[in-house]
């Protein structure tokens, strides 16, 4: 093997080690358990819940809840259809518990940048291993003459 080429492959596995200790240390302080909609609704419907914070994704409502008696940094997570059966089912549990708890958030939007970049980095890696195989192909031929 070429010394450039192990020289890079070494240098871009420290780069994704890199990246991987950055993304298993850059999580959140709060915890989040998942729950089932069924779960949700009963403690709804008994009046645990102190917070509740819907957030609309595509489809469905991300629920991102707490409940008495549990730690502050605790949050719960649900996802629940967007449909008019449960936003009534909310909608009616909420109003008996008081309009207080219940927070609603805007969609999140995603930059068109991020779009674009992340729709265009595909076609770049596979451009980037076309040309090195392409270089290597090259360089290969040139030496044997």
């Amino acid at each position: 093997m070429n010394r450039n080429f192990r020289n890079t492959i070494f240098y871009l596995l420290i780069f994704l080690v890199i990246i991987g200790i950055v993304i298993i240390f850059n999580n959140n302080n709060e915890s989040t358990e998942k729950m089932t909609q069924d779960e949700f609704y009963n403690h709804l419907k008994s009046g645990d819940i102190t917070s509740l914070t819907m957030q609309p994704e595509s489809s469905e409502f991300k629920i991102i809840w707490k409940l008495k008696g549990d730690d502050e940094n605790k949050n719960f997570v649900t996802h629940v259809p967007f449909s008019e059966y449960s936003q009534s089912r909310i909608n009616d549990a909420v109003t008996k518990l008081g309009k207080g708890i219940i927070t609603v958030e805007p969609p999140e939007k995603t930059s068109g940048w991020v779009t674009f970049f992340t729709s265009i980095i595909p076609f770049v890696i596979i451009f980037i291993l076309f040309f090195f195989i392409f270089l290597f192909v090259a360089v290969r031929k040139k030496w044997k003459g």
